[in-house]
C-alpha cells in the first residue's frame, strides 16, 4: 500500500475545521452510532417543518463538520423548489419534503469520498434529532439544486437528502420502491471482509457491521474492509463505476460508520487515506484517552 502524502485531515491540517471536526466526532460518536442503526431512506414526507431546535443541531454539523477542504454539507431550510425527480417518471420520487440537504464536492482527486464521509454526518444528526432523509445521488435536477445553494468555483451538488417528517407508515409506492431497490437486503458479513474472525478485535468487527448498514446508490454496498498490522482497511469492490455515482461516495458513508462504531466502542485513531489499486484508506486506532 502507498499513502497519499499527509493524511485525511483528522491529524494534520488541524487550521482547516479538522480540529472542530474532531472534536464533534467525540462528542456525537455515542449518539451517531445509534442513529446508524435506526436511520432508515424515506421517500415520502408529511411537508410539516421540523422543529427550531432540530434544524439548528443540523446545522451545527454542517458547519463544524469540515473535515476536508474540497466537500461540504449545505442545509436549505425553505428550498421554495422541487430538486428530486423520479426513476421512471414520477416514480420513486421524493414527494412532501420541507428541507434539503445538499452534499458538495470540490475537484479533488478524493473528493467524492470526503463528500460521502462528510456528508453522512449531517445524516446521522438528523436522525438522532428525530428526522427523516434518504440519500438521493441520481434522481435530482443539478440546475435545479445549483439555484437554491450557493457554490464556490470547483464545487458541485454530488447528492441530496430530503429533509423531515415521514409519515409512520410508507406507501405502496414507497414500499414498492424499497423492494425493488433491495435495501434490506444486507450483504453478508464475510463478503466485504472475507477474511474476518474472532480474531479480529472488537471495535474492528463494530465497525465493519456498522459499515454494513451504510445506504448505497442502487444498494450495491461496494466497500471491502480487512485488517492488516492493527489498522481496519477501507477498499472498493472493483474498479467498476456507475455514470453517474462514484463508489467513493458509497465508501465515505461506510468510512464515517466505521468510525463511528470503532470511536462508540472507546477507540480513538485516524484515518489515513491510501493510493495503492482499490484501497482507499486505513484507521489506525488508539485507546481513547477519555
Amino acid at each position: 500500500m502507498k499513502k497519499v502524502t499527509g493524511s485525511m485531515g483528522l491529524r494534520i491540517d488541524k487550521g482547516h475545521g479538522s480540529g472542530e471536526a474532531y472534536s464533534m466526532l467525540a462528542e456525537r460518536a455515542d449518539a451517531w452510532s445509534e442513529a446508524l442503526l435506526s436511520r432508515h431512506s424515506r421517500r415520502s414526507y408529511d411537508g410539516t417543518s421540523a422543529a427550531p431546535e432540530q434544524l439548528t443541531s443540523v446545522q451545527a454539523v454542517c458547519e463544524r463538520f469540515r473535515p476536508h477542504t474540497d466537500a461540504r454539507v449545505a442545509l436549505v431550510e425553505q428550498p421554495g423548489c422541487d430538486v428530486f425527480t423520479g426513476a421512471i417518471g414520477s416514480y420513486g420520487k421524493v414527494t412532501g419534503a420541507p428541507h434539503l440537504l445538499a452534499v458538495i464536492a470540490g475537484d479533488g482527486a478524493r473528493s467524492a469520498l470526503h463528500a460521502g464521509y462528510t456528508g453522512e454526518a449531517a445524516v446521522l444528526e438528523a436522525t438522532a434529532a428525530g428526522l427523516d432523509t434518504c440519500w438521493v445521488a441520481g434522481f435530482f435536477d443539478r440546475d435545479v439544486a445549483r439555484s437554491v445553494v450557493e457554490l464556490e468555483a470547483g464545487e458541485r451538488i454530488v447528492a441530496v437528502s430530503p429533509l423531515g417528517r415521514a409519515p409512520a407508515r410508507k406507501s405502496g409506492t414507497e414500499r414498492t420502491f424499497v423492494a425493488l431497490a433491495g435495501s434490506r437486503q444486507r450483504k453478508p458479513l464475510r463478503t466485504i471482509a472475507k477474511d474476518v474472525s474472532p480474531r479480529w478485535p472488537e471495535w474492528a468487527l463494530g465497525a465493519v457491521e456498522a459499515a454494513r448498514v451504510a445506504p448505497s446508490a442502487m444498494n450495491r454496498q461496494p466497500w471491502r474492509f480487512r485488517f492488516e498490522d492493527g489498522a481496519l482497511i477501507l477498499a472498493m469492490d472493483s474498479a467498476g463505476q456507475l455514470p453517474v455515482v462514484r463508489k467513493e461516495l458509497d465508501c465515505g458513508i461506510a468510512m464515517l460508520h466505521a468510525e463511528v462504531a470503532a470511536r462508540a466502542y472507546g477507540m480513538d485513531g485516524a484515518w489515513e487515506e491510501l493510493e495503492d489499486g482499490l484501497d482507499l484508506a486505513r484507521w489506525i486506532a488508539k485507546e481513547d484517552p477519555r
